[in-house]
């Protein structure tokens, strides 16, 4: 019995070397081939869209050249309140050229009390509009303007909006008829819109001048007095050629009557 149980243990071992010994011969399993990865896709930079061409620059802003050159809110209250200033750019933005006379604020404090207050709102306008001049002018060339200048309020005629230009070596002089003043200073100029300060509110003509006296009525015409010598009904006069022949017609009819009669008569007796 203990023979029967050595020999099923050495069995055992035995079988467990073969099997040991054949897994230890048999191939070795070859390893996979490393899997081929793709390369990296390239990173693009960020697509950032392209801000649109700036358009043509706009047309000088009058307020903030004022505002910024300060002394002049004046002025600029009257420009908004009359809205002027949306004529003024306007008018820049057709190309147009304009020159402004800016009063400062110390020069309509040297004006007669009460004297802007009691301009209505059409005056008021008109006053803006009349430092104004329709024209591009450097100092250089009101040396050469021909007066009375046009200004954006009217004509040129006394009882319209004329003001009278004059120039003594730099100094510029500006008359409207009521005031007299000066080109104290330049605070901005290009070439389509140029701006002065002025030492004094250029006051128009117009605002102070005497209204015309109506024009007289017309005379109603006087009824015509009937001249005899025109009634129809009247004897006609005999023109004074026509009497100034009676005698030569007489002559020429009597006178051969009388002779064929006494030739007659003589034939007769004889």
């Amino acid at each position: 019995m203990t023979y029967n149980l050595v020999s099923s243990l050495l069995f055992s071992f035995f079988f467990l070397l073969q099997f040991t010994c054949n897994l230890a011969q048999a191939p070795a399993i070859p390893p996979l081939p490393p899997a081929i990865s793709s390369p990296p896709a390239p990173i693009l930079p960020p697509i950032i869209a392209s801000a649109p061409a700036p358009g043509p620059p706009g047309p000088p802003n009058v307020v903030k050249i004022l505002g910024k050159a300060g002394s002049y809110s004046t002025f600029i209250k009257l420009l908004q309140i009359t809205q002027e200033v949306g004529e003024i750019t306007s008018l820049l933005n057709n190309s147009n050229s304009i020159t402004m006379f800016i009063p400062s604020d110390g020069a309509f404090l040297n004006l007669k009390t009460g004297t802007l207050n009691s301009f209505s709102d059409q005056r008021k306008a008109e006053l803006v509009k009349f430092h104004i001049l329709p024209s591009y002018f450097s100092l250089s060339q009101f040396q050469t303007a021909s007066n009375p200048l046009n200004t954006q309020a009217g004509g040129t005629t006394d009882r319209e909006f004329p003001i009278n230009i004059t120039t003594n070596g730099t100094a510029v002089n500006i008359t409207t008829g009521i005031v007299n003043a000066s080109v104290s200073s330049t605070i901005y100029t290009d070439n389509q819109l140029a701006i002065y300060q002025v030492d004094k509110v250029l006051l128009p003509l117009q605002f102070f001048a005497p209204p015309l006296p109506p024009a007289p009525a017309p005379v109603p015409s006087k009824p015509k007095k009937d001249d005899p010598s025109s009634d129809s009904s009247s004897v006609n006069v005999v023109p004074s050629t026509a009497t100034s022949l009676l005698p030569h017609m007489f002559r020429g009819v009597v006178y051969p009557g009388c002779f064929f009669f006494f030739s007659v008569c003589y034939a007769y007796m004889s």
